[in-house]
């Protein structure tokens, strides 16, 4: 088995280590390549729709901006064509998980994307896919770490790291309340199902922070994931970075947002 880290997109999405009865219900029926991510579907897309497009690109941003090597493990995208077919097969084969729209799964086996075609599919994919990227490159990743990178790497942008109109939102509600960001906090969370919004938040802020506001910290944050690619563990980021948390909150308080979203078709 696999250990991949819990991960959800507040509360919607999610990755998880999962068990070994696999059922032979996921769609397969047509096939079509997005660089190291190979995604079967039961509905035809075409091999040069936007979508693939995007996620050929979104491969390219991570590495690039993370400094990494190419992935290697490859990664698989089961695409249902409906919410019902989705939400079936989940239960019936990870019962134990809670309802969300997309799940990053990995196993022995392979690592794997779950969910459906509908009106969130580009920015769930997005997120999913940066689980399995990261997993599919690291040996490990921490949970607030995987999110922070997930959450940052799912908005959608003519740059990376456009910002991310919720997370950003209540970052500066909770800096009007004398927000006191803890990485030892976020450190403690091994499980997916306790992280709430403002965790996401908070690891989206430490992660646009990082790349964004200063050399140093970013230099911290590519080594941090350098250490990865061969090992189980870095340690603890918590010394490292407990010396940012008011840059942090000077970071987010003075960010505006002035991105639109905007939306492609498979």
């Amino acid at each position: 088995m696999v250990a991949i880290c819990f991960g959800a997109l507040f509360g919607l999405t999610g990755c998880q280590s999962g068990p070994q009865n696999w059922r032979d219900k996921r769609p397969v029926a047509h096939s079509v390549q997005a660089g190291n991510v190979t995604i079967r579907s039961n509905f035809v897309i075409a091999d040069d729709a936007p979508i693939i497009k995007e996620l050929e690109q979104l491969q390219l941003n991570i590495t690039e901006t993370l400094q990494l090597p190419p992935p290697r493990d490859p990664v698989m995208v089961y695409l249902f064509s409906g919410e019902s077919e989705y939400r079936r097969y989940m239960r019936k084969t990870w019962p134990s998980l809670p309802a969300r729209r997309a799940y990053f799964i990995g196993t022995s086996r392979e690592l794997a994307v779950y969910s459906f075609h509908g009106p969130h599919v580009e920015v769930d994919l997005r997120h999913e896919l940066t689980h399995g990227l990261l997993h599919a490159t690291l040996n490990s990743v921490p949970l607030w770490l995987d999110e922070g990178l997930a959450e940052y790497f799912e908005v959608r942008g003519p740059t990376t790291g456009n910002l991310h109109p919720e997370h950003l939102r209540t970052l500066q509600r909770a800096a009007r309340k004398n927000w006191n960001p803890s990485i030892a906090r976020l450190e403690g969370i091994v499980n997916f199902q306790e992280f709430d919004r403002q965790d996401y938040a908070e690891s989206w802020g430490w992660v646009h922070f990082l790349l964004h506001d200063n050399p140093d910290g970013k230099r911290i944050l590519l080594d941090f994931l350098s250490q990865l690619k061969n090992s189980d563990s870095a340690g603890s980021f918590q010394a490292k970075l407990q010396p940012f948390r008011h840059q942090l909150v000077a970071h987010v308080s003075g960010l505006k947002d002035s991105t639109e979203q905007s939306f492609l078709r498979l």
